[in-house]
């Protein structure tokens, strides 16, 4: 994996805060190396919050503004200078039509012509993150000038970690030991996600998972991914 400035990386996450868990130190690594970054979400991150169906509400409208206003800091935090914001609920993306999910993404990738995405892998909890990956695996077929030659998918702590049977095997690990306070000055961004630990999204949790992927390719700290389709 290597950034330079005719790099173009597209993150497509299902909600914010996915792309600081997930690759938020890779990101600032990118941008340093002047590669330009653009993130999808695909939606919103705090309807789940509250019961089915009654998230119309004045309170979850005042979360929503505050969750992407946390959102565009995270985002100047970490260089980024591309974003989209979908509006599908909050572990409710197997309620839209699949096509609609796919056609968004395609839809990005034609207009920011991406080198490379990054996005999250199939073994999570969380149903939207492996519908997210369905559809950029559906989108990112090789048929289009705008299809990247190089992706990778990315690990969210708890999601994927609470799984009966995990089977994330990344085989990518970018050294983040130099960016990590960067990675953490985002993730403090989204002030209502912090858990204390043992929690995997308390700063502890966060840092430990960090060295254990580290420690897998003799590295302090580490990001990993999973190379889906390169392209030499």
């Amino acid at each position: 994996m290597r950034f330079d400035a005719k790099t173009r990386l597209l993150v497509v996450a299902a909600h914010p805060d996915d792309e600081v868990l997930g690759c938020g130190g890779t990101i600032v690594r990118a941008v340093r190396a002047g590669a330009r970054v653009g993130v999808l979400f695909l939606g919103e991150g705090v309807s789940a919050r509250f019961p089915v169906g009654k998230h119309d509400c004045s309170e979850f409208h005042e979360q929503s503004a505050r969750r992407w206003k946390e959102a565009n800091k995270a985002l100047k935090s970490l260089g980024v200078r591309d974003s989209w914001q979908g509006s599908r609920l909050c572990v409710q993306f197997d309620t839209y039509p699949f096509l609609s999910i796919t056609k968004e993404i395609e839809g990005v990738m034609k207009a920011f012509r991406p080198t490379m995405i990054f996005t999250h892998n199939p073994s999570e909890v969380n149903i939207d993150h492996r519908i997210t990956f369905d559809a950029v695996e559906v989108a990112c077929r090789p048929v289009q000038a705008w299809c990247p030659r190089e992706i990778y998918t990315f690990e969210i702590p708890c999601s994927g970690n609470w799984k009966f049977h995990p089977t994330f095997n990344p085989n990518v690990f970018v050294d983040v030991a130099a960016v990590w306070e960067r990675k953490m000055t985002a993730w403090r961004c989204y002030c209502g996600e912090q858990r204390r630990f043992p929690h995997f999204r308390s700063e502890k949790g966060l840092e430990a998972l960090a060295a254990f992927r580290g420690m897998t390719a003799g590295l302090p700290k580490a990001e990993a991914f999973r190379l889906e389709r390169g392209i030499a």
